[in-house]
């Protein structure tokens, strides 16, 4: 669909225009396919550009009415409150001045939302250690210190109208398991990865959900 809205309309565009060039140029057999053997094939086309170029014409606008269609869908799932959490990462350092990985959700469900589990991955591991959970700038009691992964008493309440959403920030050292994409002359090592976020959407149902976020985790040199 996604693909569909962005390419269609270009897509039939040079379609059309591919079309036109075959019968301009007379060139067989492709000429039999357009015009008749005994007709000026660039004349009849010509004559006949209202019926396809209206074609053109209504085949875009199809494709403008989607497009316009899913973005009022989108901010209706946006004022219902039927959108996924938001995860943003970055890295940072911690209180002792080691580098930890600081991982942002936000909450704009109308569901509570409650996270068990992060991960992150590149072509290699990096285990990801949880050691502190703040939600709406509150700290929580975490109990699974030293599990890879394991985030514990974390659950975002759903968002309210006329309410700020609720924000948990959760601070993870990290523990690379394979060698950096780059070194810099500093001697710091840079891992490019993905963070994944498992918890559940709350409700008459509960309801999976992965967050992905992208970021680069910085630390010295091994």
């Amino acid at each position: 669909m996604k693909l569909l809205e962005r390419w269609g309309a270009l897509v039939a565009g040079a379609i059309m225009i591919a079309m036109l060039l075959t019968v301009i140029s007379g060139f067989e057999p492709a000429r039999t396919m357009f015009c008749k053997a005994d007709e000026v094939c660039l004349r009849e086309w010509l004559s006949a550009t209202s019926g396809w170029a209206a074609a053109v014409a209504a085949f875009v606008t199809l494709f403008a009415l989607m497009r316009q269609i899913a973005a009022q869908e989108r901010q209706i799932d946006h004022q219902l409150g039927n959108v996924e959490p938001d995860i943003y990462v970055r890295c940072t350092v911690g209180e002792d001045q080691s580098p930890v990985a600081k991982v942002t959700i936000i909450n704009r469900n109308r569901r509570p939302f409650s996270i068990h589990y992060l991960e992150a991955y590149t072509a290699d591991r990096i285990k990801l250690f949880p050691h502190s959970v703040r939600i709406d700038e509150r700290d929580r009691y975490h109990d699974a210190f030293g599990h890879v992964g394991m985030v514990t008493n974390c659950l975002l309440p759903g968002k309210e109208d006329g309410r700020a959403a609720s924000t948990a920030v959760i601070t993870c050292f990290f523990e690379p398991e394979g060698d950096p994409n780059s070194v810099d002359d500093s001697g710091l090592a840079r891992y490019y990865t993905k963070v994944f976020c498992h918890g559940q959407l709350h409700g008459e149902k509960v309801v999976p959900c992965v967050l992905i976020a992208e970021v680069e985790l910085v630390m010295l040199s091994l």
